[in-house]
C-alpha cells in the first residue's frame, strides 16, 4: 500500500472514531439535562382522611402540555406524587365517597421556586405546605 493512502486510512479511521466520541459525549449531556435541567418540582398529594375511609380516587392533568397523569385511587396513607417538568398549571379532581373537588396541585407562580409541594388532604379539605409542616387550607371539599 503506498504510503500516502495508510495515512489516510489512519486520518480516516481515527476521524471516525473522535466522530463516535463526540456523539456519545452529546447524548450524555442531553440525558443528563433531561434529568435534571427540566424538573421544576415534585408535587405530594398526601390521603390524610380518617382511618377506615374509602378510599378516594384522584386523578390530575395539565392541560397546556395536554398531560393527563392517569387516575387513581389512594388509600389512607398513600403519598401520590409526580415531577412537574413544565412550567403550566396543574390540576387535580379527587373524589371520595359522596364528596368531589378540583384544585390547581401546582401553580407556576405560587410553586415553582419552592421545588417540592405538598397536599395534605383531610375530612375538612385540602391544604397545601412547601416544608411538609406549615399547613394552609386551600380547598374544601363539595357535595351535591
Amino acid at each position: 500500500m503506498h504510503p500516502h493512502k495508510r495515512n489516510i486510512h489512519k486520518m480516516t479511521t481515527w476521524s471516525y472514531f473522535l466522530f463516535l466520541a463526540l456523539a456519545w459525549s452529546f447524548i450524555i449531556i442531553a440525558i443528563a439535562f433531561e434529568k435534571h435541567d427540566n424538573h421544576l418540582a415534585v408535587v405530594h398529594v398526601i390521603n390524610a382522611l380518617p382511618n377506615n375511609s374509602e378510599p378516594m380516587r384522584i386523578q390530575c392533568t395539565s392541560p397546556r402540555t395536554d398531560t393527563n397523569l392517569g387516575e387513581y385511587t389512594l388509600y389512607v396513607g398513600d403519598d401520590y406524587q409526580w415531577n412537574v417538568t413544565h412550567k403550566s398549571l396543574h390540576y387535580c379532581e379527587a373524589l371520595w365517597e359522596r364528596w368531589f373537588a378540583s384544585w390547581h396541585a401546582f401553580q407556576p407562580r405560587r410553586d415553582v421556586s419552592h421545588g417540592t409541594v405538598y397536599w395534605l388532604v383531610k375530612h375538612n379539605g385540602f391544604f397545601l405546605s412547601w416544608n411538609n409542616s406549615s399547613w394552609v387550607r386551600k380547598e374544601s371539599w363539595q357535595t351535591e
